[in-house]
């Protein structure tokens, strides 16, 4: 897992609010973290994992919470086994505010973040299909749909 440290580029100009989103203490943030995340499990119940499970795989440096003025977005690394390169995957991304799309406005960072990291792709994963004509127009491709039936 690639750690991400300190906060560049991240104040104003005065060193108050950040600019963009900074690696941050899940310890310190967890309060509203959790509550962001419980959002996101009650909105999309297919999704397995709990809360602490976030929280214990970023404290194992397993997944990086970036923290915005908007929200957070926690990614993690995926390996492709076969070819070796590896994926930026945005895990979660929530907003304090409905609609002010956290993950959707700091692409262009994560895409420099990952470049500089050594990432070989950008990816992330949403049930949400309005979503798609973003992506599609921003050029994003889409790779796979996965439909499931509980049996």
């Amino acid at each position: 897992m690639a750690v991400f440290t300190g906060r560049p580029d991240t104040e104003n100009v005065d060193g108050d609010q950040p600019i963009e989103p900074y690696p941050a203490d899940i310890r310190r943030e967890w309060k509203w973290v959790k509550r962001g995340i419980e959002e996101i499990l009650g909105e999309q119940p297919r999704l397995t994992f709990r809360p602490e499970d976030v929280y214990a795989a970023v404290l194992n440096d397993e997944a990086v919470l970036w923290v915005a003025p908007e929200g957070f977005v926690v990614n993690t690394v995926e390996h492709d086994q076969y070819s070796g390169k590896k994926t930026f995957l945005i895990w979660l991304a929530w907003s304090k505010k409905r609609g002010e799309c956290c993950a959707m406005k700091y692409i262009p960072f994560f895409e420099k973040v990952a470049k500089e990291h050594g990432f070989d792709h950008i990816e992330t994963r949403t049930p949400i299909s309005a979503l798609e004509t973003y992506f599609l127009a921003d050029g994003w491709a889409k790779e796979t749909v996965i439909y499931t039936r509980d049996l």
